[in-house]
């Protein structure tokens, strides 16, 4: 259930179907934000919240279900001499909010710390994700604001590689997964 913890200067609301992680930004005594989209519908995601996220969220973290990994977009772009254009990777599971700021910062240097960013669970497959056209839109919107569509496409590969991987894992009974071959039932 939702609450409040204070002691931890992290404050927890729910509005409507976005959890909001309040908690004080790692650079500076500003207050980041940390958004958790909880999305349902039939296929377990509300897909117009989802792609309003994709289409309007400077950067965004995408959960998997199925494995680890998680999808990392920063659509924040800087002008002048060291021009950096967005960023979309697959980036490890942190611990904490505070710990994905941190990571941010170190991979953007020359970018300060965003004002939020917005995560969300993705409840299905890779390959709904894309037929979803969910896929599109993120690289519709990276490649519009100047990345390329070959990184999207290293990207797609490896979030397929992670998926297949764990889908191997389980198939094989390998930790965490047990299989009933060979079981006495």
């Amino acid at each position: 259930m939702f609450g409040e913890d204070h002691g931890r200067g992290i404050t927890r609301t729910l509005r409507g179907c976005v959890l909001y992680l309040m908690r004080p930004s790692p650079c500076c005594c500003l207050t980041a934000l940390l958004e958790l989209t909880i999305v349902e519908d039939d296929l377990g995601v509300d897909l117009a919240e989802v792609l309003e996220v994709v289409n309007t969220a400077e950067v965004f973290i995408v959960m998997f279900h199925l494995f680890e990994r998680r999808l990392l977009v920063d659509t924040r772009t800087s002008d002048g001499s060291a021009q950096e254009g967005p960023l979309i990777r697959v980036v490890d599971r942190v611990r904490s909010s505070d710990e994905r700021f941190r990571e941010l910062l170190r991979i953007r240097p020359k970018l300060p710390a965003p004002d939020r960013i917005v995560a969300f669970q993705w409840p299905r497959s890779v390959r709904t994700f894309v037929a979803s056209g969910i896929w599109d839109a993120v690289q519709q919107r990276v490649c519009s604001l100047g990345g390329a569509e070959t990184t999207c496409m290293a990207v797609l590969a490896d979030l397929q590689n992670e998926e297949r991987q764990e889908e191997v894992k389980a198939v094989r009974g390998e930790e965490p997964y047990r299989t009933l071959r060979g079981t006495n039932s």
